[in-house]
């Protein structure tokens, strides 16, 4: 029994320390950014401190009378360090970032976020080194037949459900303090419950149970350290590199990762199980070389079985169902024929070569550590080496030969076995497949597609020379396309700023808002992009964006965002945020709370920050989560539409650090200068009422509005956890949930946008707005019911009356007036009656705009 309680003591311990890595990675993130060297560094830091910990106290722990004490120790140790870090790593972290600085070397970023995490963590992370020796050793003193496998095993087992509570449960219910509060209770059970069990044995030594002899072993001990550390390489390579695959075939969200960690997980720790069973029966060097062979074999049937993931995920997802619970389960499903068996006789191999490293002396921790330190090399290695350099499907190869290499001597009994994996590395290198998992239709072709540090890029023209960047194949970052869209979202907060020298975007992407500012009298313009890959993709769209190499007053970053407004001492008049998908990992942390307050930190007086919110990207509640945190830091902030389009629906943020009130005079003021007067026309902004007709909401509506959401904060990150959420469900179309804001705002106030009127102007603007908004919605509504159809005759028929009663409600109102005209001319060689009654109509609507007049003139009138 005392066993068993043991094992789940361990089981415990595993699921604190997998979760503590999750917990840790998100709170450094913070100063850190999501940066590869910053991510990168953070992971090796924390597996270094483990590598650390076995190497020193192997010995020491294995020569003890009282492991027990040193379990103990260990927990208490971990759970404590973990209380302080909880406390006071939301006080470091702007150190740290000022540490980093806000423009880094990449080497710079990388050996400053690695010394201060190692050093940071390493109490903890070493004390966690430590625990599998400690309780192999009081397995030994208990005189149990068990193996260092099963108490590996059970630890991964509860490292796997670490994984899994922490992300679906512990940080979105409670938040990330209060689950680090819950891990830390379970190691301080884990060190007063092995204080029973200790007080019962014996302080005499027992001899080692299943501690491996010279003959067992005809492996020289040299190559069994080496074989451990390649092992512990490939193994968290093969991880790296099919997370990268397989994210491309996912929805790739948060709960994503931690499905496929899971089943790695699963994998090794049943592996290491089933080795517990069978370990009595096997002989050293065959069960050694036939572990390898698996494993070479195994690894490559998945990477083949990878180029049908895609449609295998399909079929599972539209089995299953719509739901958040079947896409998990399709992703696992998907996740289990990729992972499981390769992982199987992972965990078996490090057991066997942990089991036959154990000797009085130590051995234990010398094995993990050993085994960690090649894991620990296997993320930067992979991700900045061999990804960019050799593409996915030659690393899954070197892979597989890799573990080939490893067979000290071929005796006769395998010869036939290795053929398998021979066979199967020929079939992959000769197979015609080039494992490039993107969607494309029939009439498109890939520009480029690069397999990148920190994602993977590509760029996709289609049949009419449109052309758009996708990142990771999930993400569209917009294309030439939506160059109309782009450039409205830099020139309306350039706009709205009386006359703004300096400003920040935060986010690249195809690079086509960031071209609004060029060339843009008086302004210097700063862009941060995330993705390297990215940023070197910006050319193919110069059709849009022109050469951004050559704008004088453009200066391009490559970093996190969210890194960079906490550690720079520049100040800014305008700042604008791009579209961030809430649902994609990382994007939640430029929601917060936090995030907006160092916004407005950077910003001088009288600065405005824009951010722009994708609402086909995300449902009504994400949407009310963060209005209801953007509100917190600016509580005079206002709301804006992007373009009057219901398919794509884009909603601006407008946060400043005084209130913004306008008068009637602003646009023509503005367009005093004609630079800015060629960058906003073609856009249609063309008058007072074009610019401030966009304005949605003021303060005490958005305040209203969203008064019963979370705030999204660091220590309670609700979007990055509620968004996928809507992207696993049914989705209610985005013209309905725009149409749904637009009725809960209603008509808009014109007191929060106007100035008290000083002249008639500014008087009439008062009614001449609320005309212009009623229109607009109208059209907004109209737009979701005129059927979609290229009969013009049909479309005709739809759309006459509703776009028709839309501009007799604003003569300022122009963009329900332009489709009328097309249709007009359009079906004119079908219908001449129809054609002339709908220009005569359109001059009656609107008899201040000539164009239907001079159309009819040119149709009907010239004979």
């Amino acid at each position: 029994m005392r066993f068993i309680y043991l094992y789940f003591i361990f089981f415990l311990s595993g699921l604190a320390g997998l979760g503590y890595e999750i917990l840790w990675a998100r709170m450094f993130s913070v100063s850190l950014g999501h940066e590869m060297s910053s991510m990168l560094a953070v992971v090796c830091a924390f597996f270094g401190g483990i590598c650390l910990g076995g190497w020193i106290f192997d010995k020491r722990v294995s020569r003890s009378q009282t492991p027990g004490l040193w379990y103990m120790a260990f927990e208490l140790v971990i759970g404590g360090w973990a209380l302080v870090l909880t406390l006071l790593l939301p006080h470091i972290n702007p150190f740290i970032g000022s540490l980093i600085g806000a423009e880094p070397s990449f080497l710079h970023h990388w050996l400053s976020v690695f010394i201060s995490v190692f050093l940071i963590l390493l109490p903890a992370t070493a004390a966690m080194g430590g625990t599998l020796a400690a309780m192999d050793r009081l397995f030994t003193q208990l005189k149990s037949e068990c193996s260092v496998a099963g108490l590996y095993g059970i630890n991964t087992l509860g490292a796997m459900a670490g994984t899994l509570v922490v992300t679906f449960w512990f940080i979105p219910l409670f938040g990330i303090a209060s689950a680090s509060f819950i891990l830390i209770l379970l190691n301080f059970i884990c060190a007063i419950g092995v204080v029973h069990i200790n007080q019962n044995v014996s302080a005499q030594q027992a001899p080692l149970a299943q501690t491996a002899s010279e003959e067992d072993a005809p492996v020289s001990n040299n190559r069994i350290l080496i074989t451990l550390i390649v092992t512990g390489l490939l193994g968290v390579t093969y991880e790296v590199v099919m997370v990268r695959a397989l994210s491309q075939m996912l929805e790739n969200t948060v709960f994503t990762f931690a499905v496929l960690l899971s089943v790695y997980l699963a994998g090794t720790a049943i592996g290491s199980l089933l080795y517990q069973r069978l370990a009595h029966r096997v002989e050293f060097f065959s069960a050694l070389t036939s572990l390898l062979i698996a494993s070479s074999a195994l690894c490559l049937v998945a990477t083949y079985v990878l180029r049908y993931g895609e449609g295998i995920f399909a079929t599972l997802h539209g089995t299953l169902g719509e739901g958040f619970q079947q896409a998990m389960l399709a992703e696992a499903l998907l996740s289990l024929i990729i992972f499981f068996l390769p992982t199987l006789t992972m965990g078996a191999t490090f057991s066997h070569l942990a089991r036959h490293l154990k000797k009085p002396s130590g051995g234990v921790g010398k094995a993990l550590s050993l085994n960690t330190l090649g894991g620990t090399l296997a993320p930067p290695l992979t991700g900045i080496v061999l990804l960019p350099m050799l593409g996915l499907k030659i690393v899954l190869l070197a892979l597989g030969a890799g573990y080939l290499l490893l067979i000290p001597r071929l005796k006769q009994p395998m010869t036939g076995a290795i053929i398998i994996p021979l066979a199967l590395l020929g079939a992959v290198l000769f197979d015609q497949n080039p494992y490039r998992f993107i969607k494309t239709y029939s009439d498109e072709k890939i520009l480029s597609y690069v397999e990148g540090i920190t994602a993977t890029v590509s760029v996709i023209q289609d049949s009419h020379e449109n052309i758009y960047l996708k990142v990771n194949n999930h993400f569209q970052m917009g294309g030439t396309s939506s160059a109309y869209s782009d450039l409205r979202q830099a020139q309306l907060p350039l706009m709205l700023h009386k006359k703004p020298e300096t400003a920040l975007f935060l986010g690249l992407g195809t690079g086509i808002t960031f071209s609004g500012a060029a060339d843009y009298p008086g302004l210097k313009a700063e862009a941060v992009e995330l993705i390297p890959e990215v940023i070197a993709a910006k050319n193919y769209f110069k059709k849009a964006s022109g050469d951004l190499d050559i704008a004088g007053n453009l200066k391009i970053l490559s970093g996190d965002a969210r890194r960079y407004i906490t550690a720079t001492n520049k100040k800014y008049d305008v700042v604008i945020a791009d579209l961030f998908h809430p649902a994609r990992d990382g994007a939640g942390a430029l929601y917060s709370i936090e995030h907006f307050q160092a916004v407005k930190n950077v910003l001088n007086e009288n600065g405005l920050f824009c951010q722009w919110l994708p609402l086909y990207q995300m449902d009504i509640s994400t949407l009310k989560v963060i209005i209801r945190t953007f509100m917190e830091a600016f509580p005079e902030g206002q709301a804006y539409l992007a373009h009057y389009s219901v398919t794509n629906p884009i909603i601006g943020l407008i946060g400043s650090t005084t209130p913004r009130r306008y008068p009637e005079k602003w646009f023509r003021d503005k367009m005093q200068n004609p630079e800015i007067r060629k960058k906003v026309l073609p856009l249609k902004y063309d008058s007072f009422y074009s610019l401030f007709g966009t304005f949605l909401a003021g303060s005490e509506t958005l305040k209203n509005y969203s008064a019963d959401a979370a705030i999204n904060s660091d220590n309670h990150p609700v979007v990055i956890y509620q968004a996928p959420h809507f992207l696993y469900s049914h989705q209610e179309p985005p013209a309905s949930r725009l149409m749904h804001l637009i009725d809960d705002f209603k008509i808009p106030s014109p007191e929060d946008i106007l100035i008290e009127h000083v002249t008639e102007e500014d008087y009439l603007a008062k009614e001449r707005l609320q005309a212009y908004w009623q229109a607009r919605n109208a059209f907004l509504e109209a737009g979701t019911k005129i059927e979609k159809t290229r009969d013009i005759q049909k479309l005709y028929a739809s759309a006459k009356d509703p776009l028709l009663d839309v501009i007799r409600k604003s003569l300022d109102f122009s963009a329900a007036y332009y489709p009328l005209l097309t249709i007009a001319y359009e079906i004119y060689p079908y219908d001449q009656d129809a054609s002339h009654d709908l220009l005569n109509a359109l001059i009656r609507a609107n008899p201040m705009k000539q164009e239907a007049a001079h159309l009819r003139y040119q149709l009907f009138d010239k004979e």
